[in-house]
């Protein structure tokens, strides 16, 4: 009884592919490297994680050198603008802009269209933002 507990459980490990059994070792030692080989592999894993952190982390910090160097290059090219130059106001010219109204009116009747309806009821359009 005890050698088939013994065998199964020595079965088990090297199904689960923790350990290479079968070149004549014994349990204690074959579970000895299946440990091993887990250290290892979890150790592994807990250093990339940390690695991983610490480049998240990276990212934090590398918006504010960025920032320290910009503020050197602006108070460089600060000291090169001294001299003020006179800069005419110009009015801006009309601009002959659509109505809001229509511009919905046209929105709404595409994505009724697109949906395959035949009304507006089923839907609001609640802004509009003007890309440039």
């Amino acid at each position: 009884m005890k050698k088939k507990l013994l065998a199964l459980i020595s079965m088990a490990v090297c199904c689960l592919g923790l350990t290479a059994c079968g070149n004549g070792e014994d349990l204690g030692e074959a579970m000895a490297k299946a440990g091993m080989n887990t250290l290892i592999g979890m150790g592994t894993v807990f250093i990339v994680l940390i690695l991983i952190c610490l480049i998240i982390y990276c990212f934090n910090v590398i918006p504010k050198i960025q920032g320290a160097f910009a503020k050197n290059k602006t108070a460089g090219q600060a000291v090169k603008e001294e001299i003020p130059v006179a800069v005419q106001a110009e009015e801006p010219a009309a601009v002959d802009e659509p109505d809001d109204l229509e511009l919905v009116a046209v929105i709404a009747a595409a994505i009724a269209a697109s949906e395959g309806a035949v009304t507006t009821d089923g839907f609001v359009v609640r802004s509009i933002i003007r890309r440039p």
